[in-house]
């Protein structure tokens, strides 16, 4: 999962190559292709150190997850982003993430109308006059800097939007993508993810590729040692739940794993990040160990784990600690 930089610029490069070694095709029809590849093959396994593939239009179906993803995301914030950038997030079928140690692609489809906007408001945005790359008839790629940090957009059919940021030479992967000309693997099919079952109908899953290094390969009690990659995904359950599943491969031969595998969900309950997100409220716990695959799962109260979230990324001091307008108490005495 963490791969040293110079590990990622040789993959992405070896891409880039490829997609400049092939042969130019002509524009023959108005479409690049109808309709464009679904969202995921736009995402290179090169150099790829974590996944995130969520459907925001089935989470927000549910009133209670729509509940508490208001409380991690206000409305008049996304709101603002839909307004700025032509993208509403909250009407995706399908949102693409993936992280690369120079920078991150995010991909999604919209309808042609939405998409063209969203290709308009991108190029008028940019700090620094747009450069604009128009190879096919329906085929963009826009690059430019926003606040000093270089970003891209391609568009296929302003059907499919591919939005790079801090390496640009993940737009043009995706651009090659895009137009057939590169046949390297994409991110579900890479030598690491590529081991990992099919998640059935998942609101959102966050894959890992591994080999694991560093503290990465001492975790869930030295289990990622021998995991070639790992999933978590999270589907809907009853109202006010959510149930969960971690799922390793690789190669584990030795016996004692079912014990190592309890050890290792002590480990992640009982640490703080485990209790911030409620973890060790968790019900209906398996544990499952075979040769090649280990799988953990359960359930999980929603309350806790949006509690935690928001403790984590947007919550403001007094709020962390509990404070009402017009407390004069000073923080904790400990941390």
């Amino acid at each position: 999962m963490l791969r040293g930089t110079s590990r990622c610029t040789i993959g992405i490069a070896a891409l880039v190559t490829a997609c400049r070694s092939a042969p130019p095709q002509a524009a023959t029809s108005t479409r690049v292709e109808e309709p464009p590849l679904a969202p995921l093959e736009y995402v290179p396994a090169a150099g790829l150190r974590w996944l995130i593939v969520a459907h925001p239009a089935r989470i927000l179906a549910d009133p209670a997850l729509a509940a508490g993803i208001g409380e991690l995301l206000p409305p008049d914030r996304v709101d603002a982003f839909a307004s700025a950038t032509a993208v509403d997030p909250r009407t995706l079928n399908e949102a693409i993430v993936g992280g690369y140690d120079l920078g991150t692609l995010y991909v999604t489809a919209l309808s042609a109308a939405d998409g063209g906007r969203a290709r308009a408001r991108f190029e008028a945005r940019l700090s620094s006059g747009a450069i604009v790359k128009h190879p096919r008839p329906a085929l963009y790629r826009i690059a430019g800097t926003r606040d000093g940090t270089p970003q891209a957009l391609v568009s296929v059919n302003d059907q499919l939007l591919a939005f790079a940021v801090g390496d640009l030479t993940l737009a043009r992967v995706a651009q090659a993508y895009a137009e057939r000309r590169l046949k390297s693997p994409t991110a579900l099919r890479g030598a690491s993810l590529s081991t990992l079952p099919d998640i059935d109908q998942p609101l959102a899953a966050l894959y890992a590729p591994g080999p694991f290094t560093g503290v990465w390969r001492r975790g869930a009690a030295g289990l990622f040692a021998n995991a070639l990659a790992v999933v978590v995904a999270i589907h809907a359950a009853q109202s006010g739940t959510l149930a969960f599943e971690i799922i390793a491969t690789g190669d584990w031969p030795d016996a004692g794993t079912d014990s190592r595998m309890t050890l290792a969900w002590t480990e992640l309950t009982s640490s703080a990040t485990g209790r911030l997100l409620g973890l060790d409220q968790a019900k209906n716990l398996k544990s499952v160990a075979h040769l090649h695959e280990l799988t953990w799962s359960g359930e999980l109260p929603l309350a806790p784990l949006v509690a935690g979230l928001r403790a984590a990324t947007i919550a403001n001091v007094p709020e962390i600690f509990g404070l009402r307008a017009g407390d004069t108490a000073g923080p904790p005495d400990k941390p």
